[in-house]
């Protein structure tokens, strides 16, 4: 729930009777406002995260303190914390913002198309490629749903961030989540004609512990792992570079800087116009474990809102329908719900 969606609602702090003489109601944007500035440590960042000055959320903060009779936070020139008392009331804060989330959500779902604020983080192949296409066929049918979009190739902490949905490549290491299996991702070794010009071309996988490479930190960053047939192998890697995205790998490979291990989706493109050439391409590139990484639909193990359900549901089936480049159409396992 966000002050932009315009919540006129308001709520007293004794539900049985009128609020004391000279002592103003308690709303639910003050809550709001609140649980951001307790996260943000900051009042005008929160103020200006729900839309309004910070002059503004300073007064609105001071509205809730006097309504309440307590100082919610210890203000000093350099920081801003709770108080034992703002402790308390931002536990209560958070219940009663779920309480009328899920309220009107369920009001929401009886009368009405899906309507608020999802939050969803993505990967920047995503972000840069497929999704955006299917962000809007769900936006025209769903204009309501307001997207509010996070790009990152890191897997997040989707409670703690906030995120009501994520799509992601790998694994999912947080029992936390629930997650739809899109797809698998084949990734290929591949690098530029002026490197292997320079360098020379691996024949086997023991030769490439003799070139430069270009990793990803959460992505075997010391050891990269290949099947061929039934058996799985660990080669040691020597990183000259390394980068927490994806598209700047992709780059540097470009470049010349290395052998990069990316996604075939990702380098198709290169591949077909010679800028990269695929190395060792009998040998899958796998996890330790053998398996290889997939495309997840991600959610919180919670009950799931209306309009964050009718989103997973359409990234669920638009996702499954894609087919990777190179790879067979996925069969059985897409779309496949998996508790963590």
């Amino acid at each position: 729930m966000r002050h932009s969606e315009g919540r006129k609602a308001t709520i007293s702090t004794h539900q049985a009777r009128p609020a004391p003489r000279g002592r103003s109601r308690v709303t639910l944007m003050q809550l709001e406002l609140m649980q951001h500035v307790a996260t943000m440590q900051n009042i005008t960042a929160a103020g200006r995260e729900l839309g309004m000055s910070g002059s503004l959320a300073a007064r609105q903060i001071a509205s809730l303190e006097r309504a309440l009779g307590v100082r919610l936070f210890q203000r000093t020139t350099r920081s801003i914390r709770l108080t034992e008392a703002g402790e308390r009331v931002l536990d209560w804060a958070r219940q009663t913002l779920e309480g009328f989330t899920e309220l009107d959500d369920s009001v929401t779902t009886m009368t009405q198309a899906p309507r608020g604020v999802v939050r969803i983080a993505v990967n920047h192949y995503a972000a840069g490629s497929y999704l955006p296409l299917v962000l809007s066929e769900f936006s025209a049918r769903y204009p309501d749903v307001k997207l509010s979009v996070v790009t990152t190739d890191e897997l997040v902490d989707l409670v703690a961030d906030g995120i009501d949905v994520a799509v992601h490549s790998g694994r999912i290491p947080d029992s936390s989540m629930v997650g739809v299996r899109v797809r698998d991702v084949h990734r290929v070794l591949c690098a530029s004609p002026e490197y292997l010009e320079r360098a020379g071309t691996p024949k086997s996988l023991d030769e490439l512990e003799m070139h430069e490479c270009l990793v990803h930190p959460s992505n075997e960053p010391v050891n990269w792992f290949f099947r061929h047939g039934d058996k799985t192998v660990g080669i040691p890697v020597r990183s000259r570079i390394e980068a927490d995205s994806h598209n700047v790998l992709l780059e540097f490979a470009r470049h010349g800087l290395g052998i990069a291990r990316l996604g075939r989706n990702i380098v198709r493109t290169d591949l077909e116009a010679g800028r990269l050439v695929q190395i060792l391409p009998d040998y899958a590139c796998v996890y330790p474990s053998g398996e290889l990484p997939s495309v997840w639909i991600l959610y919180p193990n919670r009950r799931l809102l209306y309009r964050t359900r009718v989103l997973v549901d359409f990234l669920s089936e638009k996702l499954t329908a894609l087919t990777e480049y190179g790879a067979p159409a996925p069969q059985e396992r897409a779309g496949t719900r998996t508790r963590k």
